[in-house]
């Protein structure tokens, strides 16, 4: 049963220079996930309050906010950085970038929003009627951001759907669908270039599709929030050394009696209570006797580094801490061996063999915020790269130490989930089958290019044909039989987004191509 799956607008006066954020709420299973796109997530901003309820309506809370940092040099040895943590130091805006190198945000006021919510369930609603008279979509069916305005410079496909008739435009009224991960989801478009940034650093010119999804009535990820994050460069510099973060202010029910881990094996970040009573206090609900661990995983991408962050908002403090190094640029180090580390407290709790850990060294409790980063080496011009996070939760009523502890063997069966169950983006099931003609490794290239274009196919295809249509639908290009692995294609046509189409017996597949 979806509770929330409306958007709720706030206009907070002052945060983001009085913009307008939405927000919704993942809530299908045992998490209440608050998500907005004012660049930050599991944040109440408007009353200054924690966004991530669990167990879904007992008033406890696990994080205070989540965000992404984006870092990396340019070729003159610049920091280009958009980091945030809260609301009130804004890096990241709302809406998409151009695509023609310059990496521009909408000025027109047309993304005032960019947060979409969508359930599986109103997608079988929208497919079991759309062919019945008079039928109307929903508002989330009928405004799903599956295409941006080119002449906005905007890119023709943003937000993923199902294509079922294979034409390369979004139209729910014939059968096409928005694709998203999960029982219900959020799909959220952001940007690094819509304004100055708060934390000083100097603009990327990155675009961000974050998915935010939740799957119910599986026992074993009752309690998880999945995101996945794509990350497209629109400008055209290329940044070294280049990483991405993900930052967590996690606060156990009351904020001030926190521990903090990490485990290299499962690349998670962890945060539990430093004592087994967790007090209502500091405004927050506590989850009193045997409090629960909280933590995020890292799907498919290795953490270079994870640590607590003491980065106040200045760029190269927060820099520092991606690269395992304090705010005055000292190395994280470890506090048995005092050598330089890029772990914090790797060892695990339950474990007294294992004495790296809070736990075993009796720190004092307090208020914990983390990071957690994967290198990804270079970024060039208009690089996509994909990241897939699971938000993680144990409670077995043992004690706070058992509960950390196991919160390993939950990242291990959420990593297994996502491995062996996950299948990538939708295919329409009545699409022709493209799967045939992407096992022939079909590719084109360049792309985008001035209008020639090359056709590559690791196996003949003597019967398959061409066509080219603009984003009306008209055709203007068609070539028949395709006389060899590699067909040169010259497309005499304005400037713009195309969609060529591979016919082979009578299958289809379409990819997108630019003319500049």
């Amino acid at each position: 049963m979806i509770k929330h799956i409306t958007l709720v607008a706030a206009v907070l006066g002052s945060f983001l220079s009085n913009s307008q954020i939405s927000t919704a709420f993942l809530d299908i299973n045992n998490a209440e996930a608050r998500v907005t796109d004012g660049g930050v997530f599991f944040n109440d901003a408007a009353n200054s309050f924690h966004g991530y309820e669990i167990p879904n309506g007992a008033g406890t809370t696990a994080f205070y906010s989540m965000g992404f940092w984006f870092a990396g040099i340019d070729a003159n040895g610049q920091l280009k950085l958009s980091a945030q943590r809260y609301m009130n130091l804004a890096d990241q805006f709302q809406g998409p970038l151009t695509t023609d190198g310059t990496a521009q945000a909408d000025a027109t006021g047309a993304w005032l929003t960019s947060l979409f919510p969508m359930s599986q369930s109103e997608i079988d609603q929208h497919l079991a009627n759309y062919a019945n008279a008079g039928y109307v979509p929903s508002f989330n069916i009928a405004n799903w951001p599956a295409h941006g305005d080119i002449a906005l410079g905007f890119d023709y496909y943003l937000a993923p759907f199902v294509d079922v008739n294979g034409d390369g435009n979004y139209d729910p009224m014939a059968g096409d669908y928005p694709c998203i991960r999960g029982d219900q989801a959020i799909f959220v478009i952001m940007n690094d270039k819509g304004d100055v940034h708060e934390s000083g650093g100097d603009p990327i010119g990155i675009e961000m599709h974050y998915m935010f999804y939740q799957y119910t009535g599986i026992p074993e990820i009752e309690n998880t929030t999945f995101i996945n994050l794509k990350l497209i460069n629109r400008g055209t510099q290329t940044l070294n050394d280049f990483k991405v973060s993900t930052f967590l202010d996690g606060d156990v029910g009351y904020y001030g009696d926190d521990y903090f881990g990490s485990d290299v094996n499962r690349n998670m970040m962890l945060f539990y209570n430093g004592d087994n009573l967790d007090e209502t206090a500091g405004g927050s609900v506590g989850y009193g006797q045997a409090p629960p661990a909280v933590g995020i995983v890292s799907l498919a991408n290795d953490y270079e580094s994870i640590g607590i962050v003491d980065a106040q908002n200045m760029a190269p403090q927060y820099w520092s801490n991606m690269n395992a190094r304090d705010a005055s640029d000292m190395p994280w180090q470890d506090p048995i061996t005092l050598s330089p580390t890029n772990y914090m407290f790797p060892g695990d709790p339950g474990n007294v063999s294992e004495m790296n850990s809070e736990v075993a060294l009796v720190n004092p409790p307090g208020d914990r915020r983390g990071v957690a980063t994967i290198n990804l080496g270079t970024l060039v011009p208009f690089a996509e790269h994909t990241f897939d996070y699971a938000v993680i939760y144990h409670r077995d009523n043992v004690d706070n130490v058992d509960n950390a502890s196991g919160l390993r063997g939950v990242a291990d069966i959420v990593q297994d989930y996502f491995d062996t169950t996950f299948v990538g983006d939708c295919v329409a099931d009545n699409t022709v089958s493209v799967d045939e003609i992407l096992q022939a490794d079909f590719s084109l290239f360049p792309n985008p290019s001035k209008g020639k274009f090359t056709i590559s196919l690791a196996n003949d295809f003597s019967n398959a044909h061409v066509e080219i249509h603009d984003i009306s639908g008209r055709v203007v290009y068609n070539q028949s039989e395709l006389t060899s692995k590699e067909t040169h294609i010259q497309l005499n046509q304005p400037s713009g987004v195309y969609l060529l189409h591979l016919i082979f017996d009578g299958k289809r597949t379409t990819k997108r191509i630019i003319l500049e």
